[in-house]
Order: structure tokens, then sequence, then C-alpha cells
């Protein structure tokens, strides 16, 4: 076995490296340092929490990032089959709720928004949330850099504010929760740089990629390593051949219809979306290998080969009728400092006003600390328990008569009962089928046709980006090595606590990673994905992002030693669900799996983003709040 690269983070932390719960000199930032005094000038402070697991950054979220090892451990004693001998053990709380909703994220803060909006402090509801903090995947990471805060998604990003006088459900959470309908982003100014920058990190990579300033690496051997903005000139420098590049201009253009009619939907969900590439527009296997990445980052976390054509057309991809073209005076969408975690936060200060300290100024509600002892008081109408991760929902007799559900979960090394005459499972399909005991066979058989994949977000805060600037660009595309895609952000306006903009200021650079498996079934695609995520260590994958970005960066000026002051790792290994043909609307006569789930059963309802097929913020809010209204007929 080939000797393993010395990891820049040591494994071996012993306990006096810890400060109050801190470590300084994380990760890349140790790179260069001296003695541990300069360290403690130069470096982040922040968390290490374990090997695996690696730096957390710094504030409320930074034992939070993504999966961490004790949310994966809490999660495979449910895969393994290792609950029912705990069951033997549970402790009855004594405690009964009206309802009950098992996840944290936006589809459980979604119903138990709707429950507060029928019933105020009238009712009392919980939300059994497994991550030590609030949010699902809509949390952020936090630095501190050269006496700058920074932040980065840690997963769940990018939204397009609603309008103030619609008449929807996302309308009317703006409107209660304070959120503004408007916003602002820090100005540029053109005497430190001209680099065209995306205000979030998806468009700037294809959708909107001649809006801003995107570069292809071609690796260091090319003849031209970097090629800035390749569709300004209709791909013409890349040294691809010319039937390649006439058929991506060709599908960047897409004009062409393929198929009319009101059956458009199920017509495209009958197939893949590499069988409409290639069997219905005609393109070559190289125009759905370019696609495939964009796919997997973005949406679906598979390749073209196994994803519904429907879903494409979700994803405004060319071929679908969308015609998706971008407005050059109009930005596509937005983020928060910390992504779609400012949404949240103002929804849970809504519902519990005293869990993040302080007023409910914009600022405060993005910036200021959570009060954790706030979340699970006994005199709260809504209840936030953490660290739960339930493991058993049965009704308390036959499901028809059943006068209440008991809820299990496992925290702190116990097993606990809750009761509920209610439950909403706002958690994803590969936990809910293996939980729910009674669950009828048809929705069981539903589920087992819901396949999902893993993506790795990557945070790298940068004391300055000199390099990029130097470079011309604020997002990369490259075809081998570690990940596929990076951006930075022009940040949001926040008044005294905004992001700097300046190459010579520190920013956070932002990798979204795919596991790209094609020519497998979906299920095994997935699940090759998630053993890569979850196979290597934080020091494993740190070497190989710094690598990565030494070999495309180091040309322009780019020293991992002095430049780089933190990488965060947020693991999900099932970030997507991944919907095959036929998901949406069904095959040969058969209901769609997803319309088997939202029927539920007794007095449970299912209530996930999954469950439309896309995984949003706003479809979890919807879908949640569908499951509630549903489960509020049985109270």
């Amino acid at each position: 076995m080939a000797k393993q690269k010395q990891s820049i983070l040591a494994s071996d932390i012993s306990r006096r490296d810890f400060v109050n719960g801190t470590l300084i000199g994380v990760g890349a930032a140790l790179l260069g340092a001296t003695a541990p005094g300069h360290a403690a000038r130069q470096a982040p402070v922040g968390v290490l929490n374990d090997p695996w697991t690696g730096y957390g950054g710094v504030g409320d979220y930074a034992a939070s990032n993504g999966n961490v090892a004790a949310v994966r451990e809490a999660a495979h004693l449910i895969r393994d089959g290792l609950t029912q001998a705990m069951m033997d053990d549970v402790e009855d709380t004594g405690e009964e709720y009206d309802m009950v909703i098992v996840g944290g994220g936006f589809s459980g803060i979604g119903a138990a928004y709707q429950f507060h909006k029928k019933y105020g402090n009238a009712k009392k509801c919980l939300i059994l949330e497994n991550h030590p903090v609030f949010g699902g995947e809509a949390k952020q990471n936090e630095f501190e850099v050269d006496g700058y805060r920074l932040y980065g998604p840690q997963g769940s990003n990018d939204f397009g504010p609603p309008d103030k006088d619609e008449d929807s459900l996302i309308a009317d959470i703006y409107r209660e929760t304070g959120l503004p309908f408007e916003y602002e982003f820090v100005k540029q100014d053109p005497g430190k740089t001209k680099v065209r920058t995306p205000l979030e990190h998806f468009y700037g990579v294809y959708w909107d990629e001649e809006r801003y300033d995107t570069g292809y690496f071609l690796g260091n051997d090319a003849k031209t390593p970097w090629v800035v903005n390749p569709r300004a000139d209709g791909l013409a420098r890349l040294p691809w051949s010319s039937d390649l590049k006439a058929e991506l201009n060709r599908a960047f253009a897409d004009k062409e219809e393929y198929h009319s009619g009101e059956d458009l939907d199920r017509w495209l969900d009958s197939m893949s979306y590499k069988e409409l590439l290639e069997g219905v527009m005609g393109y070559s296997p190289e125009v759905t290998e370019y696609f495939d990445p964009i796919l997997a980052i973005s949406m679906g976390g598979v390749g073209a080969d196994v994803y519904s054509a429907y879903s494409a057309k979700l994803l405004d991809m060319p071929g679908t009728n969308v015609h998706y073209e971008y407005d050059i005076n109009e930005d596509s969408a937005y983020s928060f400092p910390g992504g779609n975690a400012g949404i949240f936060r103002h929804i849970v200060k809504y519902l519990i006003p005293d869990c993040i300290v302080g007023a409910k100024s914009f600022e405060e509600i993005l910036f200021n600390s959570i009060d954790f002892s706030a979340l699970d008081r006994r005199r709260n109408s809504l209840r936030i328990r953490l660290n739960s991760t339930a493991i058993d929902i049965r009704h308390a007799g036959s499901t028809d008569d059943a006068e209440h559900v008991d809820v299990t979960y496992h925290q702190d090394g116990k097993v606990k009962r809750v009761r509920a005459k209610t439950v909403v499972v706002s958690i994803g399909g590969w936990v809910a089928r293996n939980i729910v005991s009674d669950m009828p066979e048809a929705i069981s058989k539903a589920y087992s046709q819901f396949y999902h994949s893993p993506i790795l977000v990557v945070n790298v805060a940068l004391r300055n980006w000199r390099f990029l600037d130097k470079l011309g660009i604020a997002a990369g595309r490259w075809f081998e090595g570690f990940g596929r895609f990076f951006a930075i952000r022009r940040p949001m306006d926040t008044g005294d606590a905004a992001q700097p903009f300046d190459p010579d200021k520190p920013t956070v650079m932002t990798f979204y990673v795919p596991f790209n498996n094609p020519g497998l079934p979906p299920e095994a695609q997935g699940v090759i994905g998630r053993a890569e995520l979850l196979s290597k260590s934080y020091a494993d994958y740190e070497n190989e992002i710094v690598d990565q970005m030494t070999r495309m960066f180091s040309a322009y000026g780019f020293d991992a030693g002095k430049d780089i002051a933190g990488i965060v790792l947020n693991r999900w290994g099932h970030a997507y669900i991944s919907p095959q043909p036929g998901f949406h609307f069904g095959k040969n006569g058969q209901e769609a799996p997803i319309d088997t789930v939202k029927k539920g059963y007794g007095r449970v309802r299912f209530g996930h983003s999954e469950l439309s097929g896309y995984m949003s913020h706003t479809r979890a809010l919807n879908e949640g709040s569908r499951a509630a209204v549903e489960a509020m007929m049985q109270i």
C-alpha cells in the first residue's frame, strides 16, 4: 500500500491543543506557520470536530458542518438494522404533542409554520432534528480571517424573492417573518477589480455563464491551461473538435422544439435526459458528458443516463422547451452570506422569538448568536429538540383507529419516546422507509423507487483572491482532478457586517463537488458516490483541494501556505433525489411513486422536497406545509 501523504491537519490532536473548545492554526492555515504564537496571530480560530469531520470554522455552526461523524454513526444504526435492539430500553418521557415533525430542515419548518398559522400558541408541536443545529442543509460555515467575518453555504443556497403581492405560501412567509423582498449587494469598485462576479454559486458555471467571468481549466499540460469566457467566441479557443463545439453551441442556443402538446411533461418523463439529448436531439455522447456534471451539482447527483428528462426541464436544460435566456439587466438568483440559512433563520426566529439573540432587524437575525437553551423550553408551543435521531414511528394500535402515534428517538446515548396526535415525516425517504414501522406496503414499495445521491460542498476561506483577479475570473470549471466547479460571490450588502469585495481582502471560495458514475443504475451511482464521499478523511480531502488549487492557480500567484486561511467540508450523503424516468408521472399506467407517498396513512403524513422531485427550499417549504395541512385534519 502506498504511503499516505502527510496531512496538513494532524489527526492526533491532543486535548492540550484545545483552548476553550477551539483549536489554533487549523488545516491549511498551518502551512508556513513558524511558531504557535505566529499561528495564533495569523490563522483563524475554530473548532476541530474529529479527524473525519475536520475543521468546522467558528460560530454556532462550527460543530455541525454537513453530516458530521456523530450524525453519520446514528444514521448507520438505522441503516444496519440495529435500532430494534435499542427499543427494549425506551424511556417514556410522558410528553404528548398535537404534532411531532421528524426533521428540522426546510420541510420540517414549513410544516411548523403551517401548524403555527392555524393554531398559534394554542397547541403543541415538537421538531426532532438529528443535527447539532437546526436547518438541515440550510446551514452556514463561518470563518474569522484577518479581522473579517466570512460566511459560506453548507448546502442550500440560491434564492429568488417572490413578488410581494402574490398569494403564495412563500410570499406569506416573507411577509410574516420580515424577509425583505428586495436586496442590495456590495457595490463593485472598478478601480479594485473588473471581474464580473455572480451573486450566488451556480449560474456563473452554466446558465448565465456568458454574463459573468468564467474560466475553463484544461490542465497544466495544455497549450493554453485556462480559457477565459470560452462562450464569448463560440468555444473557438477550446482545443475540442469542431463537431463537438458546433453541437454545444447549438445546445446553448436551444432554439428547436422536439415535442408539442399538453403531454410534454409526461413525454419527457418517459425517457432519460441522455435519451433526449442523443436519441431525440441527435447529439453525440460527448455532449451528454459535458452536461453530466452540471446535472450532478445542481440537482440530480447522477448522470443524464438515468435522470428523467422532465427533471432536466425543471433545471431549464436544453431540449426541454424551456429555452432559458438570461436577462443582462437582472440577476437570476441571489445568495445570503451563509446561503439559505438566512431564510431559515428568519422563519425560526418568527416561530421561536428567543432562539436568536436580539431584536428582529435583518442583520440581527442573520448574524446574532443562537440561544440553544430557548429551543426546547417546556413553555414553548413549538419546541426543537436537537441531536435527536428518530428511530421508530408507529401507531399505538391499528392505523385506522389509533388515537396517537409513538415516536421513538435516540439522544445523548438514550432512547426516548413521545406521543403525538399526528406526525409529519420531513426527512428523506432513505430514512423514512426504515423507521416508519407500520408503513403500508404500497408506500414502502413506492419508496423503494426513490434513489439518492451525494454532494460535497467545500468552503475555502482565502486571505485574498488576487490570483483570480489576475486570471480574470470569478467562477471556473475543469474536467479532471478534484471537483468540477468553483465560484466566489459578490456579497450581499448587510450594513456594517457586509463581507468585503476586494481582491486584496478575504473571501470564501465554494466548491460544489459531484460524484459522477454514469453507465450504472441510479441506485448504484449513488452508492458508489457515497462510498467515496464517506471513505476519505478530512486530511485526504484537504490535500486534494490544496493540490487542485495549486495546479490551477499557482501560475497566477496563488500560494496555499499564505492564501488559504481554512477549509471546511460539508458532506451530504443523500443530498439529492435522483429521479429516474417515470418518477414524476408513473410508468406503464402505474401511479407515480411520489403520488403514492404523498397520500400518507393513518395519522402520519410525509412532506419533503424530494416528493416534488426537485430539492429546493421553496419546494421543501411547500411540501412540509402540504403534509401539515393534511395531518391537522386528524387533530
